[in-house]
């Protein structure tokens, strides 16, 4: 499992101090580039710059309680599942009470950047996610 942190500025929030619902896949897709940078594979400039990438095809979020302005929350990001040619992803988001606020999920499809087909998970990615998986 891997942990981000983060905390929640006023422009993360709508019109009542609370935290805009897209927000919450921002933090999904932050706390999965601070993932892939961690293990090894940081974003390259263009997709172009590698053989094969991710794409999110599917996300998911939930709310389990509200989310303020100064929250400070810990993003745990774990591997669901590893397939052959993608993987699920989950997030569990926590204040700094200690109180569970939102969980998120986002499925991955690793694809060739030039024909953007689906290819399987190289071997060396696999190595890197396999510890994080739960």
């Amino acid at each position: 499992m891997f942990t981000y942190r983060l905390t929640i500025q006023l422009h993360h929030t709508d019109a009542y101090g609370i935290i805009f619902f897209a927000n919450q896949f921002k933090f999904c897709h932050d706390a999965f580039q601070a993932l892939l940078e961690h293990v090894g594979f940081p974003l390259p400039p263009t997709r172009h710059d590698v053989a094969a990438m991710f794409v999110i095809v599917h996300a998911e979020c939930d709310y389990k309680a509200p989310i303020h302005v100064g929250d400070k929350l810990t993003v745990e990001v774990f591997a669901e599942k590893i397939g052959t040619t993608s993987m699920i992803m989950g997030y569990r988001f926590t204040n700094q009470h200690g109180v569970h606020v939102g969980t998120g999920k986002t499925v991955h499809v690793f694809i060739d950047t030039t024909t953007s087909a689906k290819v399987p998970l190289s071997d060396a990615v696999r190595t890197a996610f396999t510890p994080h998986l739960t």
